[in-house]
């Protein structure tokens, strides 16, 4: 699932490797919301929660500098960009989508 929209570049030789996803810089706005994790969660779990979609996990990552793992520990502020059509679509149009 993670990998799921990753491009495939196929070489001259026949060996295939991913491509690298660009990710945009998310602002901060004031519609965002911000809460403390209570309890160790994931990022697809919040995702879900929020945007009804747990593919989105890397909005909530990017905009709080996660990298390396989807889990969020205890006592974490997160910050969760309510506005997302325009991250969606400076994903898509930065990754040729």
């Amino acid at each position: 699932m993670r990998y799921k929209t990753t491009k495939i570049k196929q070489h001259p030789s026949g060996n295939k490797t991913l491509t690298t996803t660009l990710y945009p810089r998310i602002k901060v706005r004031s519609t965002d919301t911000f809460l403390i994790v209570t309890e160790k969660t994931r990022l697809d779990h919040l995702a879900f929660k929020f945007y009804e979609n747990p593919n989105y996990w890397w909005v909530i990552g990017v905009a709080n500098s996660i990298k390396g793992t989807l889990y969020v520990e205890p006592g974490t502020q997160v910050r969760i960009p309510r506005e997302i059509s325009g991250i969606i679509q400076d994903f898509n149009k930065i990754n040729k989508r």
